[in-house]
């Protein structure tokens, strides 16, 4: 009850506007066990003319999140990436949220960018263009030009927005808290782990300085390579809240005509996206997480141009290792090497059926591993892969659930760029660079270089661990703890099945109670006796309504 006080009562006005505005499409039912006052009419009212099929629910999930401004934008965004947890009808809703939006004040933006330069904008650039090129939910873009004369492009974060996400990502802490002691499907999902990672994400995407890092690395791995363009960062005129740039102009991807009237080839132009991200994968452990053809274009060389690095992916090594494995035994189409490369990113739950999705594994590489773009339709494999995820309780780390949905944009790129490509003919090379440091002494030699100093470390603690374990065995002290699944949530609802039972037993015991003294005095309704009587009926009735409601409320 102190849970449902506090998540109510923080952030009053931000709370109440989202909950309007759910109700207003219909989606009362994403709120309605938050709801302290238990009230169900309103939901049923905002709702009642609404069809509930679940395509048409996605829809206006996905308009509730764009009039909720720009951190359910990016939370909508964010579960388009989990397969594993959304159904197809969601993913592909959510996949259309647009971070488009009416551009701020231009004066609110200067004086941003006054604020973080320090000084007038006069003193840092010979023009500034008041009305921006581009306009998304936390920054815009402003055209300028240096006092040297270079051309440049100024993304500058909105006003007020950094507060404003700070106060939903605490709103969307307490629901998540919340409502896993509530549900079962949510702690099963770890959903206050996604809001943890998704605030994680959001925080970092606010600080500019990390995209103006992420591009710096990604120049360093592609700055040697012809085919690849990243604009450079203008260190002294970047601030966590303004990120300032060359200004690189090309063909946008999309307009097909236009690259081949300029003579350049969108197949090679494919292929350059597509290893790109297997090498940002495979190399450096970082790869472009929002590959859509906006944010990449075509300069007069044909070199491809990449825009915008705020949502970045990354792997660690080890995870790369493993990621690595597994796309060897993919291409082998060996279904065991597979399910074990998958067991040791440890996404499968305790009983999970080991033989069975051998086979479905096995099902999914012969029916797709080599066939062309053209002859592959991607919606057949995402419901696939989808439905294999949910039918064995796969959890994806949310690398790979990033990956995943990368790997998904980078296909439908290629696909409208080069129907006929195939993929794993493309990225092959780079796989087999890549398994080549496996072979290599160096990679082995860095990676046992703490190895010896590890196990001396093991063989001087270990005589004194397997000492006190001894001694406690000796003592009769050595205690196991064993957690099980649902204790508590099924603990909980048997307090309140007994509270439930007692305060029943309590009024019919009451009842009885009064009925034996009623029958041992029948005292007139004026009389003393009789007030008396009348006033312990009272709390019986209330009690009995208790007892009605929550039944009612249960739905039993």
């Amino acid at each position: 009850m102190i849970e449902t006080v506090v998540l109510h009562r923080r952030h009053r006005g931000r709370y109440q506007h989202i909950v309007r505005v759910l109700l207003a499409h219909g989606l009362g039912g994403f709120i309605a066990p938050f709801d302290p006052r238990g009230r169900r009419s309103a939901q049923r009212q905002a709702g009642e003319d609404i069809p509930r099929s679940s395509r048409i629910r996605a829809a206006h999930l996905r308009r509730a999140f764009e009039e909720l401004g720009p951190t359910f934008v990016k939370l909508g965004q964010i579960l388009s990436t989990r397969v594993d947890i959304l159904p197809p009808v969601y993913i592909e809703e959510l996949e259309k949220l647009q971070d488009n939006v009416m551009p701020s004040d231009s004066d609110a933006i200067i004086a941003i960018v006054e604020e973080q330069l320090g000084g007038r904008i006069d003193d840092h650039f010979a023009t500034f263009e008041r009305d921006p090129i581009a306009s998304a939910s936390i920054g815009q873009v402003h055209a300028a030009t240096l006092h040297d004369g270079r051309s440049v492009v100024v993304k500058v974060q909105r006003p007020q927005v950094r507060e404003i996400i700070q106060q939903d990502l605490s709103i969307l802490a307490d629901v998540a808290r919340f409502a896993e002691g509530r549900s079962a499907f949510l702690r099963r999902n770890h959903v206050s782990d996604l809001v943890r990672e998704f605030s994680w994400t959001l925080r970092a995407e606010l600080d500019y300085h990390n995209e103006a890092r992420n591009m710096q690395r990604f120049r360093r791995a592609f700055g040697a390579s012809e085919g690849i363009r990243i604009p450079r960062v203008v260190d002294e005129l970047t601030t966590s809240r303004v990120l300032t740039m060359e200004r690189v102009d090309g063909i946008p991807l999309d307009d097909i005509p236009a690259i081949r009237e300029a003579g350049h080839d969108p197949t090679a132009l494919v292929d350059g996206v597509i290893l790109m991200l297997a090498r940002g994968i495979l190399d450096i452990g970082l790869f472009h997480a929002d590959p859509h053809p906006g944010n990449f274009a075509v300069d007069e060389r044909g070199s491809l141009i990449v825009y915008d690095f705020g949502m970045v992916g990354s792997m660690d090594e080890r995870l790369r290792e493993r990621l690595l494995l597994l796309i060897v035994a993919v291409t082998d189409r060996d279904s065991q090497r597979v399910v074990d490369e998958i067991a040791r990113l440890g996404v499968v739950e305790a009983g999970w059926d080991r033989k069975a999705m051998e086979r479905d594994v096995s099902h999914l590489i012969g029916q797709y591993v080599g066939v062309s773009l053209s002859q592959l339709p991607i919606s057949m494999v995402i419901d696939d892969v989808m439905g294999m995820m949910r039918r064995y309780q796969l959890r994806l780390p949310p690398e790979l659930s990033l990956l995943a949905k990368t790997a998904t944009m980078a296909e439908s790129l290629a696909r409208s760029l080069d129907p006929d490509i195939n993929v794993f003919e493309t990225v092959g090379p780079i796989i087999r660079e890549s398994m080549r440091q496996f072979y290599s002494p160096a990679y082995w030699k860095e990676r046992l270089k703490y190895r010896p100093l590890e196990v001396a470390l093991l063989g001087a603690a270990l005589p004194g661990h397997i000492q006190r374990i001894l001694t406690r065995i000796d003592a009769n002290d050595l205690a196991f703890h064993v957690e099980v699944d649902e204790l508590q949530t099924t603990m909980r609802t048997l307090e309140r099945l007994v509270n439930r039972i007692s305060l029943a037993v309590i009024t019919a015991a009451g009842y009885v109670a009064l009925a034996l003294v009623y029958l041992g005095l029948r005292p007139a309704l004026g009389s003393w006796q009789g007030v008396v009587m009348v006033l312990a009926v009272i709390p019986l009735v209330v009690f009995t309504i208790t007892v009605v409601l929550g039944i009612r409320r249960n739905g039993r």
